[in-house]
């Protein structure tokens, strides 16, 4: 009889490589959008830096979201070292897919 190996089955895998930094992407432009809201006169006139602490705080926001790609990535390669033909198909679906959807994200925030 032959014996299964250990580990997630590579059908599992390459749709979570896929799905997985679309999902962060969204949550973290829903993130933006609800921690963005306007900016009053008064909070303007009663603060002269209110737009710098808003431009750290969304820095902040995006460099998590890469933060969380990357460690995405890493954690998904160190979970499946048990199968490496699969590992290698995680590695080659999951960076271009984070990279680009993180890209995408970005680029969307500053054409806003």
């Amino acid at each position: 009889m032959i014996a299964m190996s250990s580990g997630l089955p590579s059908w599992l895998v390459v749709p979570a490589a896929v799905i997985t930094p679309i999902v962060m992407a969204l949550t973290f432009l829903m993130v933006m959008d609800w921690i963005n809201r306007p900016v009053s006169v008064e909070e303007c006139n009663s603060d002269p830096n209110a737009g710098f602490h808003v431009a750290q705080r969304n820095d902040a926001l995006v460099f998590l979201h890469a933060l969380a790609q990357l460690a995405f990535v890493a954690a998904g390669a160190w979970r499946i070292r048990q199968r490496p033909g699969v590992r290698v198909a995680f590695l080659l679906v999951a960076i271009p897919v984070s990279a680009l959807v993180f890209l995408l994200s970005f680029m969307g925030l500053i054409a806003r």
